[in-house]
């Protein structure tokens, strides 16, 4: 079977680490990609140390037989990672990496993957209610290549994707500038609507997860939101197909 797509599947887990795992099984006969912000932080042993008669801490995310894990961990729980990347491990010979040179911040990932002569860019975001993540990629980011995915929680409320809301942020100009110099288009929903849930009754709920892609690509404008496994987190899962090209390659599931 020639694969001419990728699948891909993005949620903020809310540092969730039973739902984490959940999305590691049920999705390893489904999606090529997970997408994770908020991943979770498990204490898993204490390192020996000169300094600290307790040994350091060493934190790390779920790990999954199927799944190769890309997360830029120090393993400092004071400065943990914020997003993280599952490639199924079917997928190897596309020689995925994790692109620090490009950009190497906790709330930030990007990967980088071969499919004949092309090399193609993922960027997995999440952006804190400081805007971190965004000041980081308006003040880093380029056009390095084939752009195919940006998406994430972006944390900003906009009329420009959420109805509810009757205001524009300040932020989006800077968001939607960033898109525009990766050659990537806002894609809109197959099936549209919120996608994080209020936690009590004095919010409403809201679009903070969004999806960019060029296009020109065959899944523009065909992600869709998948309600039924969002639990325990407020976030709705993304379910997002994008096209690759094949050229001199071909890749057997």
């Amino acid at each position: 079977m020639i694969k001419y797509n990728l699948r891909i599947f993005s949620q903020n887990v809310r540092k969730n680490k039973t739902l984490t795992d959940i999305i590691l099984e049920t999705q390893k006969n489904i999606s090529d990609i997970i997408l994770i912000q908020k991943p979770p932080q498990s204490l898993l042993w204490y390192i020996p140390s000169h300094t600290n008669p307790e040994g350091n801490p060493y934190y790390d995310t779920p790990n999954h037989p199927n799944w190769s894990l890309f997360i830029q961990n120090d393993r400092n729980i004071e400065n943990y990672p914020q997003v993280a990347i599952y490639i199924n491990k079917c997928l190897s010979r596309m020689r995925f990496s994790l692109k620090k040179d490009l950009i190497n911040h906790q709330d930030i990932n990007i990967i980088d993957f071969h499919n004949g002569q092309d090399v193609n860019f993922i960027i997995n975001v999440y952006s804190d209610s400081n805007q971190t993540a965004l000041q980081v990629l308006c003040n880093n980011i380029r056009n390095v290549g084939k752009m195919l995915v940006m998406t994430g929680d972006f944390n900003i409320r906009d009329n420009n994707w959420d109805p509810n809301v009757h205001y524009h942020s300040t932020y989006t100009e800077d968001l939607m500038s960033i898109a525009d110099s990766l050659d990537l288009d806002l894609a809109s929903l197959i099936n549209p609507g919120p996608t994080r849930f209020a936690d009590n009754h004095h919010d409403s709920n809201s679009v903070l997860d969004l999806v960019f892609i060029n296009p020109n690509n065959t899944g523009f404008n065909k992600h869709t939101l998948n309600p039924d496994i969002c639990l325990p987190s407020d976030h709705v899962p993304l379910i997002i197909d994008v096209g690759i090209k094949e050229e001199n390659i071909d890749i057997t599931i």
